[in-house]
């Protein structure tokens, strides 16, 4: 079982291009499912049905998983399935016609100007850690960028004479987004 999960894995990363923070969920979410399956005397994925990925979902459920992590376990074992049945391991895919749980789309909470002050006065700036933290928080604040975003930038992403950066988003998009002259300073 581990084996085909390798293969899976290496095939999202060569052919689908998928960031390591996707192939490492999904990593942990099929591993999580192939120990379920053992533990249910299951020895390949052959001998799947509809019925055990149900039962993973629903001990998922009563795990106390929230919704948005049962979906995307589920989206883990679907697209596992799939590669299985395209490449011939598989006749057919047990995880045809299982729906997703419905997932509230939360907004995030919005700060108060009171409380985008606190957090950009935050760092004392009395040591270098405390400069990079003031500048980084600067830079979300200023640009929008996700914490991942920020975290894989290179100081050649940055170009303070023309005030804006280069990141590398979701799906491996690049977007150019501008500074702003506080986070410039």
């Amino acid at each position: 079982m581990e084996q085909q999960i390798e293969e899976y894995l290496a095939y999202l990363s060569v052919e689908r291009g998928l960031a390591q923070n996707t192939l490492d969920a999904y990593g942990r979410d099929l591993r999580a499912y192939a120990r379920f399956l053992q533990q249910h005397n299951f020895t390949s994925f052959r001998q799947t049905e509809k019925e055990a990925v149900r039962a993973y979902l629903e001990q998922l459920h009563n795990l106390g998983r929230a919704s948005s992590t049962i979906s995307r376990n589920l989206a883990a074992i679907k697209s596992f399935y799939q590669f299985l049945v395209r490449e011939d391991l598989l006749a057919t895919d047990p995880t045809l016609h299982l729906d997703s749980p419905k997932v509230a789309k939360r907004l995030p909470r919005v700060l108060n100007l009171s409380e985008v002050e606190t957090l950009l006065n935050q760092p004392s700036l009395e040591d270098a850690h405390s400069v990079r933290d003031k500048a980084m928080l600067e830079v979300i604040y200023a640009t929008g960028i996700r914490v991942s975003e920020l975290v894989s930038l290179n100081v050649l992403d940055i170009n303070l004479e023309t005030g804006y950066l280069r990141c590398i988003g979701k799906g491996s998009k690049e977007r150019i987004v501008p500074l702003g002259s506080v986070a410039i300073k």
